[in-house]
């Protein structure tokens, strides 16, 4: 019997198929992680996205903002924009030139922002004579983009490719933030001859993310769309996106978002004075929304928290920061109104006092947060690792799990489940 090697055959592996292929990576000599992160400027938001306060939008990767008309999803893209990493903003605009208002109102700096503008994801030609309009490949799209009988319009895909491989193959070394803003307007070819489309958008948006994905990750740019979403009829998923499943697949960090009445970061003097806005001339000042991580590939799927809109100037980095740190037991409550929180403060203090206590001393407190949400995080883990190793993990009668058809009350798959966290362990 040969005796066995102590790389247990590794590197004869990589010897022979090294051979063959020129693109393999191996892991544990490449770092192929996210190599950075945009804030989103709301740090509860930052850390159900990805478990960390001052992480939001992945740089390399593809990220999605879905949700009902006005619940903040353009100004939430917008909102990332202001991330002093940031040198350069691509904004393609779908729904018609409204960016530099969006941009104003946000306090980006128009300087780092550029807008193109799209409405299809292919090329196609209008007849001047007929108003035809024809699909073409983008490669018969000629320089000079209107002749005797043509017009020419360069399609999305195109456009965007040429943009991506601009910086690559002249490697760029900046932090480029590019903005779909919406995915929803986007339409096909044979949407706008009239026709019906068929699923041709669908299609078309299938290619367009299939010729991205890698090469965001090489140039490093954040890529963000925003996507509306539609009534269906199914009674367990009533709203669905517009685009289909490819604009699913192809995210690693989905977020969506809603409006919800009221919020606990609302004090009651900011309460009272709303309700007077609301009945003059003014209006309403603020609005609560409230996030939910649909997809993700930072263990964060499910996470969700809200956030207060100041519509006089935007996104507030603080709000839902209470709540997120109470539901995580950084902060706790001995007794009826007054709260604890003994990694930055010996001092009892009412909830109204805690924006103003954590933004005398932000960058120190968020830093000290960050380490104390790594610890929970830790402790959740390694209870849940103990139930399973003890075998008393049970499930409520909604909570059921369906093995090889047949539901039952308690994992009876336990050994799988020890093997699996082991695994995950390593």
């Amino acid at each position: 019997m040969a005796k066995k090697t102590e790389d247990t055959g590794f590197s004869e592996i990589d010897k022979l198929l090294d051979k063959e292929f020129d693109d393999l990576v191996n892991l544990s000599k490449t770092d192929n992680k996210v190599k950075n992160w945009l804030s989103w400027g709301n740090y509860a938001l930052n850390y159900i996205s990805t478990k960390n306060l001052r992480h939001g939008v992945p740089c390399g990767r593809i990220t999605s903002i879905s949700g009902l008309s006005s619940t903040g999803k353009s100004l939430l893209s917008a909102n990332v924009m202001k991330d002093p990493q940031i040198d350069y903003v691509l904004i393609i605009e779908t729904e018609g030139s409204n960016a530099q208002e969006l941009i104003e109102f946000a306090g980006v700096d128009p300087r780092k922002v550029r807008i193109m503008r799209g409405s299809t994801l292919k090329s196609y030609k209008t007849s001047k004579k007929t108003g035809k309009i024809e699909e073409i490949s983008d490669n018969e799209v000629p320089a000079n983009k209107e002749t005797d009988l043509y017009i020419y319009t360069e399609g999305l895909t195109s456009k965007l490719k040429r943009f991506i491989n601009t910086i690559e193959f002249n490697k760029v070394k900046k932090n480029i933030y590019v903005v779909l803003d919406s995915l929803a307007n986007l339409t096909s070819i044979r949407s706008l001859n009239g026709t019906a489309d068929m699923g041709k958008k669908n299609q078309d948006l299938n290619a367009f993310f299939t010729t991205f994905d890698i090469a965001l990750e090489r140039t490093n740019v954040a890529f963000l769309f925003t996507n509306k979403l539609y009534s269906s009829m199914d009674m367990y998923n009533p709203y669905v996106e517009s685009g289909g499943n490819s604009v699913s697949y192809n995210t690693s960090l989905s977020v969506r978002l809603s409006t919800v009445s009221d919020s606990d970061d609302i004090s009651d003097a900011e309460l009272k004075e709303e309700k007077e806005r609301r009945k003059s001339a003014l209006g309403s000042s603020l609005k609560v929304a409230k996030a939910k991580i649909t997809k993700s590939r930072f263990g964060t799927e499910g996470r969700n928290s809200s956030f207060i809109i100041d519509l006089n100037y935007g996104i507030t980095r603080l709000s839902g920061l209470f709540n997120l740190l109470l539901d995580f037991g950084v902060i706790t409550s001995p007794s009826s109104g007054w709260y604890e929180c003994p990694c930055i403060t010996k001092d009892r203090f009412r909830k109204k006092d805690f924006i103003d206590m954590v933004s005398k001393n932000e960058d120190k407190y968020i830093d000290i947060f960050q380490k104390e949400l790594d610890k929970a995080e830790e402790k959740i883990k390694q209870d849940k690792l103990e139930k399973l190793e003890s075998g008393k993990v049970d499930v409520s009668e909604d909570e059921k799990i369906e093995v090889s058809g047949e539901e039952v009350g308690e994992f009876s798959t336990i050994e799988m489940e020890r093997e699996m966290m082991r695994e995950a362990e390593k």
